[in-house]
């Protein structure tokens, strides 16, 4: 002991036994243990060094001091507290804390032991234990445990830890989840769905101790409803015992949610009735077990009539609740063995596996009766008739593709039958539906393949014959049907939604083709395009147009857009809107076809300012003559009078005789346009026209008379006064034996090399396009087979074609015989009782033969 403490000490307390024991003071002084003695004063006699150092100040700044220097201020009573109890004898233990010079405090662990001597209390030895570190530990352990308590008692997901059978944690949601059983002795894999437990209990068993786990699902069955789970486990030692640890999650709502998502994938979301898509995998399942089992097997498509007409005018409300009812009484009326599907707004497909012929036919007649009478909604009385397509199987196709395809060209037939609502499919169907079918698949891809052309028909100023502006009209050069009319396929191109992509086509080619012939030096002419209803309900229909004018660097001028009036009927504001943005910006408007909608002449004073050109519509033209009724005369100049009126050029349509030509000149029509002048012509064709005008004043009329056709047949033809009356279908077609029905057509002249006839069909010039003619000469059927060698068309939709038969010596020998019997007779008589000559006008018969189809 220093020479000063020893001092201190006895100063303090002269009765302070003096330690004889070095050892036990040199285990005072040299203790790890922050030890100090305290005398019944309350001061500090005697500290360690290791009590000095903790507390960071030197010994003579501890000597004679009070506790509570070195005591955080609150730990100050229970000290003095403890202390008082050891003055009396009694040991004391007290967690406190010391602070050190610099202010830091330490928590520490007090041994307050009471000290004697000569039986007397002298004071009090202390020893703290440092627990600082301890305690944070403890307190770090704490909120760890707070923490985690926090997010699995919160968590979405259950927590579960168990060994054996038996649950040693679970957070609330594990019980929320299977049970408030689990709190006692339930086991976690008996509150799974019993279908699920062997499952589970075998993914448990591949469990491997420390491994990765493994994720699986499983139900449980709660208050009478079926529940989801996805669950992840894991196998691990704890406390020397196997122990499973895993999560899991409800997924109940997800699966809802994948099952009303998967539903309405193949579901129609208002008639709950399966859709085209599910449809089509319901058709091809079947097929297979009709092929495997040698099954019919029907399929229906049936459309409402008039739906389009109900939606419009009462509103799609309506129209929607009209659609559920329908599909209700036509679940109810048909048994679970037929699958009914919606396909479309107003069309459904009906499959009927394992049917025999007569059970379809007694179906489709149930069926059409059964709707006979009209549905009430919303007080509306809404009468209802349905149109139904057949086809069956394997007589109408032996995969899902054909068999729809054909009951849709059934329907199509059932649409136009007035006195039967349903029609079985036939082989025997004309070649104009069998094209139909075979355009509608290639017509998606025509754009892509360059096979769309534009044809311009002159504009004739009746004044100057002379050429004045054209109209762009197009054409499909289809690789097999030759070239196409826009009337064959703009009808399927607005079915299929490929229209306005050939619209937009249109309109860029015709600007462009103007502006090249300008920069050839031709001069500037208006090309006009037709624009269809559709196209209005485009919001950038006048941006779109301008774009292509300022691309292309094409004076607006020398664009026309061409409307029906139908569209203006329609649409009137929407149309008359963008009509106004076309003419403010330069590009005339012409009204095409006026006269075939529901106006009057007094409707024109509304397009007073808004339409440059009235085109009169072809049907007019067509009963412009001098003899007979004057009735079109009259409604022909009446409308050019009050165009005239309204500052509107009128251009006539259809013009194809001289008379008609002459009759127009007299009321006063300003430019005419038709077959007479010249038909729709390529590119390089008009511009020889415009090129041939512009350097030679010539009128169109001279450069389109066409010369005599020179004759080059190896064989001679006997021309025939009257036509014969004859048919014709499509035997093969690229080497395909095609079935198909006949079709009228008149045979003009015929020899041993082939014939000619006309027809109101479009054949394109292809050789492996086999048509077989059938006709009667002389009392005897007579049988042809060949191609069609070259076309032309004569009037709107009246073709004359080339026919060159395919026949060996033999039976051109036996021709021969027939026809010069038949040449020899002609002679004396432009008719024989023994064939079947018609005698009425040519155009007629085919006007008449079109309108009873």
């Amino acid at each position: 002991m220093h020479h000063d403490q020893k001092q201190c000490a006895d100063h303090q307390n002269g009765d302070t036994a003096q330690y004889p024991d070095l050892f036990y003071r040199s285990l005072f002084y040299n203790s790890p243990d922050l030890i100090f003695y305290m005398d019944r004063n309350g001061v500090i006699a005697l500290p360690n060094k290791r009590f000095s150092k903790f507390l960071g100040y030197p010994v003579n700044e501890i000597i004679l001091k009070k506790m509570d220097q070195f005591l955080a201020e609150e730990q100050i009573p229970p000290f003095n507290t403890a202390y008082q109890r050891v003055l009396l004898g009694e040991k004391q233990y007290l967690n406190s804390v010391f602070v050190h010079k610099n202010g830091s405090r330490f928590d520490v662990h007090l041994t307050m032991l009471p000290t004697t001597s000569e039986h007397r209390d002298i004071g009090m030895f202390a020893v703290a234990t440092d627990v600082t570190q301890t305690n944070r530990l403890k307190q770090s352990l704490i909120e760890s445990e707070i923490l985690f308590k926090s997010i699995t008692d919160s968590a979405s997901f259950a927590i579960f830890i168990f060994q054996g059978k038996k649950l040693i944690y679970g957070n609330p949601q594990l019980y929320a989840f299977l049970g408030p059983e689990l709190a006692g002795d339930g086991c976690i894999l008996d509150m799974l769905h019993p279908d699920d437990q062997p499952n589970v209990r075998s993914i448990i068993a591949q469990l491997v101790t420390g491994e990765k786990g493994i994720d699986f699902s499983f139900r449980t069955v709660r208050d009478g409803e079926m529940h989801h789970f996805d669950c992840s486990i894991k196998k691990i030692i704890y406390r020397d015992k196997t122990t499973f640890i895993g999560s899991i999650l409800e997924v109940t709502n997800r699966k809802k949610a994948e099952a009303l998502t998967k539903y309405l994938i193949h579901h129609d979301e208002l008639t709950d009735l399966p859709n085209s898509r599910f449809f089509r995998r319901k058709l091809d399942q079947e097929l297979i077990v009709s092929k495997s089992l040698h099954q019919n097997l029907a399929v229906m498509y049936l459309d409402l009539e008039r739906f389009k007409y109900i939606n419009d005018t009462l509103g799609h409300p309506t129209g929607d609740e009209l659609l559920k009812q329908f599909a209700k009484k036509l679940r109810a009326l048909l048994d679970v063995r037929y699958f009914i599907a919606r396909i479309s707004a107003d069309e459904f497909l009906i499959l009927c596996p394992n049917i025999f012929y007569p059970t379809v036919i007694n179906l489709a007649e149930t069926m059409v009766s059964a709707f006979d009478e009209p549905f009430l909604i919303n007080d509306y009385r809404i009468p209802v008739s349905l149109n139904l397509g057949i086809s069956i199987f394997p007589e109408d196709g032996d995969d899902g593709t054909t068999l729809l395809k054909h009951a849709d060209s059934a329907l199509h037939w059932a649409q136009k039958d007035k006195h039967n609502r349903y029609r079985i499919f036939t082989s025997t169907m004309d070649i104009t539906s069998y094209k139909r079918f075979t355009l509608e698949s290639d017509l998606r891809n025509s754009l892509d393949l360059h096979q769309f052309d534009l044809y311009y028909q002159p504009k004739v100023d009746l004044l100057t014959n002379q050429i004045v502006g054209a109209e762009a009209l197009i054409r499909w050069n289809h690789p097999e049907w030759g070239l196409i009319s826009p009337t064959e396929f703009i009808p399927l191109a607005e079915e299929i939604g490929v229209m306005r992509q050939i619209d937009h086509w249109i309109e860029e080619t015709a600007c462009r083709q103007n502006k090249l012939w300008q920069d050839a030096g031709l001069p500037e002419l208006p090309i006009s395009v037709n624009l269809t209803a559709n196209r209005f309900l485009e919001n950038d229909l006048v941006t779109r147009i301008l774009e292509i004018l300022n691309q292309i660097k094409l004076d607006p001028h020398n664009l026309e857009v061409e409307i029906v009036e139908t569209s203006l009927l329609e649409n009137e504001a929407t149309v008359l809107s963008i009509l106004d943005g076309l003419k403010k910006n330069g590009i005339g408007i012409n009204l095409d076809d006026f006269g075939t909608g529901y106006s009057s002449l007094s409707y024109l004073k509304r397009f007073k300012g808004k339409v440059d050109t009235l085109k009169i519509d072809k049907s007019f033209i067509d009963d412009l003559n001098t003899s007979g009724d004057n009735s079109s005369r009259f409604i022909t100049q009446s409308i050019i009078d009050l165009a005239h009126h309204l500052n509107m050029r009128v251009v006539a349509e259809g013009v194809e005789t001289q008379e008609q030509l002459q009759l127009l000149k007299e009321i006063k029509c300003d430019v005419v346009q038709g077959y007479l002048f010249s038909r729709p012509v390529p590119a390089d064709q008009f511009a020889n026209f415009v090129r041939k005008q512009h350097g030679h004043s010539s009128d169109i009329s001279e450069q389109t008379r066409q010369k005599p056709r020179k004759n080059r047949r190896k064989f001679f033809r006997v021309a025939l006064k009257w036509p014969l009356n004859a048919s014709v279908t499509l035997d093969q077609f690229h080497g395909q034996k095609v079935r198909l029905g006949q079709s009228r057509i008149l045979i003009e002249n015929i020899g041993l090399g082939g014939l000619r006839f006309l027809s109101d069909l479009r054949f394109g010039i292809d050789c492996s396009m086999i048509l077989k003619i059938e006709t009667t000469i002389l009392g005897k059927a007579a049988t042809f087979y060949g191609s069609v060698v070259w076309a032309k068309e004569l009037k709107a939709e009246i073709f004359q074609y080339g026919f060159e038969f395919i026949m060996s010596e033999k039976e051109r020998t036996l021709l021969s015989q027939q026809l010069n019997r038949l040449a020899h007779m002609l002679k004396t008589a432009s008719l024989t009782p023994t064939s079947d000559f018609v005698t009425t006008d040519k155009f007629d018969f085919f006007s008449k033969s079109k309108d009873s189809r």
